[in-house]
């Protein structure tokens, strides 16, 4: 994907603070707020799947995490991959769950709790066993509080591939207008 110089920076200032106002951009980038609208707009249309605000995870009292290599179980193939993968998106205590290509284990899945009750209550609840962990068998099992956790940021990783990538050259846009211009008059 090509961007312009004006179009990364826009996405920089919005990885930043996606409450920022076009107005704001604008003036940063000494541009109009009408070229940050379109600019957001086609933003939104191809890199940007929505805004979203980051909490603290131990303000809110989830303070215990698990990362599990899983393997769906021979009932849980029976009953689709995709039906076990929806129980799992679908379970609250489920924050991500990645599918593996191939190995021992099919999925890696990281779950969140308020505390070490919660966690021993969820693993090992009949009401869980019936619904999910009939299906879906946790290999290894990691636990770690919320004190733990180093980084929960891609913002570095986005900003790196911002710069990487290919920048629309104006002068490249301003001589197709030319030609255009030249086709017409011919």
């Amino acid at each position: 994907m090509k961007l312009t110089n004006n179009e990364k920076k826009v996405l920089r200032l919005l990885i930043k603070n996606a409450k920022i106002t076009d107005s704001s951009i604008a003036e940063k980038l000494k541009i109009s707020s009408q070229a940050v609208g379109k600019i957001r707009k086609k933003l939104e249309g191809s890199l940007i799947d929505s805004y979203s605000i980051k909490l603290n995870y131990g303000k809110l009292g989830i303070k215990i995490f698990a990362i599990a290599h899983a393997k769906i179980t021979p009932e849980g193939m029976d009953k689709g991959e995709l039906e076990v993968e929806q129980k799992l998106i679908k379970e609250p205590h489920v924050i991500e769950v990645y599918r593996l290509p191939s190995g021992s284990a099919t999925h890696i899945i990281l779950y969140g709790f308020k505390d070490m009750f919660e966690m021993d209550n969820f693993f090992h609840s009949p009401n869980k066993r019936k619904d999910i962990h009939n299906f879906i068998e946790n290999k290894d099992v990691y636990t770690f509080s919320n004190h733990s956790l180093l980084k929960s940021d891609p913002m570095q990783l986005f900003n790196k591939v911002i710069d990487e990538l290919e920048t629309e050259s104006t002068e490249l846009r301003f001589l197709e207008i030319e030609n255009f211009k030249k086709r017409i008059l011919q």
